[in-house]
């Protein structure tokens, strides 16, 4: 459906295709957080955190991004980035108790 839309000035659509919430309590200070997944038109699917984490290298937040043939596999690499960047600025041994307020950023509620 959506690859035979054709509307000038717009130059792609991507459908909302799931939204997951994760709990990852003895990382997050809140306990939870969201990803949405979605689908461009060549069906390619793409995840997004609403948490971002503020990167040691630059003091800027990135939030985890992944992709996959399906949702499932959108969700998994996401989700894997997340894990990634936490131990790699966040080390369980420096932060045993997981992230605190001041290492994380949330999407404002509108724009996720």
């Amino acid at each position: 459906m959506m690859n035979n839309l054709k509307i000038d000035g717009i130059d792609a659509i991507e459908k909302c295709v799931g939204e997951f919430q994760i709990w990852a309590q003895g990382i997050l200070p809140y306990g939870k957080m969201k990803v949405k997944i979605y689908e461009n038109k060549d069906g390619v699917f793409t995840g997004y955190t609403d948490v971002r984490i503020i990167r040691k290298f630059d003091n800027a937040p990135e939030g985890a991004v992944g992709h996959g043939k399906t949702i499932d596999e959108a969700l998994m690499d996401t989700l894997n980035y997340f894990i990634e960047i936490v131990k790699e600025d966040y080390p369980i041994e420096k932060y045993p108790d997981g992230l605190l307020e001041e290492n994380i950023v949330y999407s404002e509620f509108s724009d996720f």
